[in-house]
């Protein structure tokens, strides 16, 4: 039995990560076209990437909206997570079931949800629209989180520290924040992630001049071809999450923060 496991476990990772390595082993090709393995290795596609402007422009522009909305999440997942985490009732499991919805409703209708209400509201700027839909997709991730560490959590902590006359405040800064933080953490690394990937949501809510760089790979595969100039890009991202992990991992420890997500 355990055989088994091992083996059904490789063959996981197998099909996991083999298409990723793939299209990073490519990215470095220096021929016309896709060829697997690489006749020769070259920067060239790289530089074809940050010498195109809309690539550039769409690839900052995402690294900003993941980087707002994992923040913007990260605290109100925990302020959510604080409310509802030790509280029973219906009411509560509503209002918790709420909070996870994005990760049950498919990310294509909340972009069209989101579009009919932004027009129904006289619309909004772009970049802050897709802020607001990374935000809204990532909360779940944050609320999951922190509200397993927070659960993890002695009450009486709590209690002492309002026994001494802390203020709310003091007692969440003080005494909570340092035993939760990995769990705010998984979750804004889980919220920064899927940011930075999201495809579905932003194909309604862009406009010209404000894509982000999984529409620009979308259009300029569809549109213009140069897939290795599209493995470039999606080498980087993969370069972009491997170094977010390994930072998470001097500061936390992956055993942590995969235990909090």
């Amino acid at each position: 039995m355990r055989g088994i496991l091992i083996a059904l476990t490789g063959f996981a990772y197998v099909v996991v990560l083999l298409p990723i390595l793939i299209v990073v082993v490519t990215a470095f090709s220096a021929s016309e076209f896709f060829a697997f393995p690489p006749k020769g290795l070259s920067l060239r596609w790289f530089e074809a990437f940050f010498a195109s402007e809309s690539m550039r422009g769409a690839f900052i522009r995402s690294l900003q909206i993941a980087t707002i909305s994992s923040m913007v999440a990260t605290i109100l997942g925990t302020m959510a997570s604080m409310a509802i985490a030790r509280r029973k009732g219906t009411l509560f499991n509503l209002v918790q079931g709420l909070f996870l919805a994005p990760l049950i409703f498919p990310a294509i209708v909340l972009g069209l949800s989101l579009l009919i209400f932004y027009k129904s509201i006289g619309g909004v700027p772009d970049f802050l629209g897709l802020v607001i839909a990374h935000c809204v997709l990532g909360l779940p991730f944050v609320v999951r989180s922190v509200t397993s560490s927070l659960l993890a959590v002695d009450p009486a902590l709590e209690e002492a520290g309002q026994s001494l006359k802390a203020s709310p405040i003091a007692v969440f800064i003080f005494i909570i924040t340092p035993l939760i933080w990995p769990g705010m953490l998984a979750g804004g690394i889980f919220a920064f992630i899927l940011s930075l990937g999201e495809l579905n949501t932003a194909l309604f809510l862009t406009g010209p001049g404000v894509t982000t760089l999984p529409i620009e790979i979308f259009s300029y595969l569809q549109f213009q071809g140069g897939q290795l100039v599209i493995a470039a890009a999606s080498a980087i991202q993969v370069f972009m999450i491997i170094a977010i992990v390994l930072i998470a991992e001097r500061l936390v420890g992956l055993k942590r923060i995969v235990r909090s997500g």
